[in-house]
This record gives C-alpha cells, sequence and structure tokens, in this order.
C-alpha cells in the first residue's frame, strides 16, 4: 500500500512550492552549500525562494521566506551557543521550515489556514480517489509528526522545534515533557538537550529529587513506561494526573503504543496530550500505518508534516546497502 498518498498535511506543504513529491524537492536542494551568502541568507532559502515556478507566493512572500530563513538561523544560534556547533543538512532545514510555515498560520492565520488545508485536501481526494480523511479540525493541528529516518537528526529537530514553539507562543505550558520508550533514551536525550542549552530534569522515581519541578521553559525527560493511570503503592511510576493543565509533549518513537498489545501507553498519551500541543519523532511510521486501522491512518495522515523515511535518506547516500 503507498502510505505516502495519505499524507495530506505534508502533501499540502509540498503543494506550496508547486511540486508534489519529496524527490523534486531533494533533487535541487541536496546539493547546496550549508553556509549563509554575503546577504546573511541561507543558500537554501535562495534555491527555494528561485527554484519551483510553482511557488504560491501568495502564502509564502519574499519577507515571510526571509522571517522564516532569519528565524531558523536564530534557533541554530540557539542550539550552538554551548555545544560543538552544528549546521543544518538541507532536509533538516525543510523539516523546520515546514515547522515554522504551520506554527506561523496556527498563531497568525488560524481560519484561513485551516480552509486551505480543507480546499486542498477536497481536490486531493478526487484526484486521488481518497475517500478515508475527513476534514481537518483545529484539533487535529495540535499535534506535527516527523517521519525521520534513524540517523537523520531527529533530536536536533527536536531542540529546534522546542524553541520554534516558545517563538510563536501558541499557549503557556504548564508542563513540558519529553517521552522515550526506554531508560536508556531517557538518559541519551537529557545529556543532547544539556548539550543544547535547554533546560531539563531526567526523572529518576522522583519529581522534586532535582529542586522544583516546573521551573520556567524546563522538559521533563521520562520513559512512557513510568506513566500509569492511577498510582497503587510505591514505586517510581506516575499517574498521568500529576500533569494537569496544558502540556508541551515531545514524543520519541511513541507510536508503538498504537499497536494491539500496548493500547494503554497510546491511551495515556492522549491523555497527558489533551488541550496542549505534540511533536511527535519516528522512523518506522510505515510499520503502523494501514488502510485496515483507519483511525491510526487518519491520525497521522494529517499530523505528519514531514517525510524523510529511508527511501529518501538512501537516495541521498545514507545508510546500508
Amino acid at each position: 500500500m503507498n502510505i505516502e498518498k495519505y499524507l495530506v498535511l505534508n502533501k499540502y506543504l509540498l503543494s506550496l512550492f508547486g511540486v508534489g513529491d519529496f524527490r523534486d524537492l531533494q533533487e535541487k536542494m541536496k546539493d547546496a552549500p550549508v553556509d549563509i551568502d554575503s546577504d546573511g541568507r541561507t543558500y537554501f532559502v535562495n534555491i527555494l525562494r528561485f527554484s519551483f515556478e510553482g511557488l504560491r507566493k501568495d502564502i509564502l512572500s519574499e519577507e515571510i521566506f526571509l522571517r522564516y530563513d532569519e528565524n531558523i538561523q536564530n534557533y541554530v544560534r540557539k542550539i550552538n551557543y554551548r555545544r560543538e556547533p552544528i549546521t543544518l543538512k538541507y532536509f533538516q532545514y525543510l523539516a523546520v521550515l515546514f515547522t515554522e510555515i504551520v506554527l506561523d498560520n496556527l498563531k497568525n492565520r488560524k481560519v484561513e489556514f485551516l480552509y486551505n488545508l480543507n480546499k486542498f485536501l477536497q481536490d486531493y481526494k478526487r484526484e486521488k480517489d481518497i475517500t478515508l480523511i475527513n476534514e481537518i479540525t483545529e484539533q487535529d493541528l495540535n499535534k506535527l509528526a516527523f517521519w525521520m529516518a534513524t540517523g537523520s537528526g531527529k533530536t536536533l529537530i527536536t531542540h529546534i522545534n522546542y524553541h520554534q514553539f516558545f517563538y510563536y507562543k501558541l499557549f503557556s505550558p504548564d508542563n513540558i515533557i519529553l517521552i522515550t520508550p526506554n531508560e536508556g533514551l531517557s538518559k541519551q536525550h537529557f545529556e543532547e538537550l544539556q548539550k543544547s542549552g535547554i533546560p531539563c530534569k531526567l526523572y529518576e522515581g522522583s519529581l522534586s529529587s532535582h529542586g522544583t519541578f516546573r521551573d520556567e521553559g524546563e522538559v521533563l525527560v521520562i520513559e512512557m513506561t513510568k506513566f500509569v493511570e492511577e498510582k497503587k503503592g510505591s514505586g517510581v511510576t506516575l499517574p498521568v494526573d500529576v500533569f494537569e493543565g496544558r502540556n508541551l509533549v515531545f514524543v520519541d518513537e511513541g507510536h508503538k503504543g498504537k499497536k494491539s498489545e500496548e493500547q494503554k501507553w497510546a491511551r495515556l498519551r492522549d491523555k497527558l496530550a489533551e488541550n496542549g500541543f505534540v511533536f511527535e519523532y519516528s522512523a518506522t511510521f510505515g510499520q503502523i500505518l494501514s488502510e485496515r486501522n483507519k483511525e491510526i491512518l487518519e491520525e497521522y495522515a494529517k499530523s505528519i508534516i514531514f517525510d524523510y523515511s529511508y527511501k529518501y535518506f538512501y537516495l541521498d547516500g545514507y545508510g546500508k546497502d
């Protein structure tokens, strides 16, 4: 089954550049220099501005494009302040740019954005003969998912997404939580957040073990298995009700909870994210998306903002033979 044809949010964003397939962007951008030109602009934004005849300039005007580019450079400077400097590869730049487009529109042009999305959806469904996907609602856009191959920099994108969310200030989160599949990945994420200068805390059995919880902007890093619906007895588990209010949630490979034997994790994650906002990252969405499970397919069709799955990674010369 061709899962990609259902990714309507991603397809809409591609359409803003006048293309229908990521390979059209890939072909023109993969060999671009990663540095800045004499005007202080990335070579990436110059290619995007001038190389695509179908560019929707009514939505991506010169002014907006250059503002996005400046913002992206600022986010990178923030995470580079304490760590060994990184530069964005073209696909990482595009992932951040697509996020910039969506967050800006959710903050400043939400009604128009939803109208344009649903107009695109109507036309796209007729063109591709798709019937599974219903109208996109405001609630559907409270989650953005990134389908990115292992090794393509999901952790880096997570850190930039953190700064993007606070730049656009969709709301003031009561809690910021990064959910991982296991303790090893929790420690790895904690160390990487520290390198990027993002305030963070590693959950080790007590919310107060590292001082006051909920310091401004602080990310709590915790594995999914530590959450329970209701606390029973002692131990290191946490009831999700502890995190009341509107939460900003980052999820690393959390879709595994969509499998039938792990529905509990999906339910707990959904409760944590209720009325909040979610960024989710996975290399393997293709393993869980199927026409047989229409509810999950529709959920991710409306939330996968960027598709740099393994086949694109491989075409760029990465991965194994």
